[in-house]
């Protein structure tokens, strides 16, 4: 809990100096993994203008009720829980024209997964690491706000380890992360 809001405020605090274009926002987030249940969760963006059509994009979505059921796994007997606290840092590319209403914008990047077993549940997992393409559109609801969706596309594997996962002995067990992602958000643009 302690890594998720330090690395939630450290993602809000860089977005303070920026002054070449870009904004920061606060979105409501659903994930759904492959072989864990899906999730509500909450984070911030924070955009910086490199020009007027690509951006540098930080993000960080905290995810805090993750399922792996054992009926997902061979190697599992009772379900694991878990935490995960997701920072990117990435790249898009607006699609801009003067005059049209919605903005469209593409763009990808790396992904740190910060992850942790809850008390409850028998094993642990590490950090890892992974990949993500978005896809977004922005409205504009006043002269420096705007509401903004994108669907991601989300990579990465985390392995989860103990000798008492119900089999009898030491194991490492994989579990794939790969799914889709929906954020819904408010941004503020200077």
């Amino acid at each position: 809990m302690k890594r998720a809001f330090l690395a939630l405020s450290l993602l809000a605090l860089l977005a303070v100096p920026v002054s070449a274009g870009g904004g920061i926002g606060l979105h409501a987030g659903w994930v759904d993994m492959a072989d864990a249940d899906n999730d509500a969760g909450w984070g911030l963006t924070a955009k910086f203008g490199v020009t007027p059509h690509v951006d540098i994009q930080l993000r960080g979505t905290d995810f805090r009720s993750l399922t792996v059921d054992s009926s997902n796994s061979n190697s599992l007997v009772s379900t694991f829980e878990f935490q995960a606290t997701l920072l990117d840092l990435g790249f898009a590319y607006t699609f801009t024209k003067e005059g049209r209403r919605f903005t469209p914008y593409v763009g990808g990047g790396g992904t740190y997964y910060l992850l942790d077993s809850t008390p409850d549940s028998n094993g642990r997992v590490g950090d890892e690491y992974g990949w993500y393409g978005i896809a977004g559109l922005t409205l504009p609801i006043a002269k420096r706000w705007d509401v903004y969706v994108e669907g991601m596309w989300r990579d990465a594997k985390m392995t989860i380890k103990g000798d008492d996962l119900g089999i009898g002995g030491p194991v490492d067990v994989g579990v794939d992360l790969n799914g889709p992602q929906l954020n819904l958000g408010l941004s503020l643009r200077w």
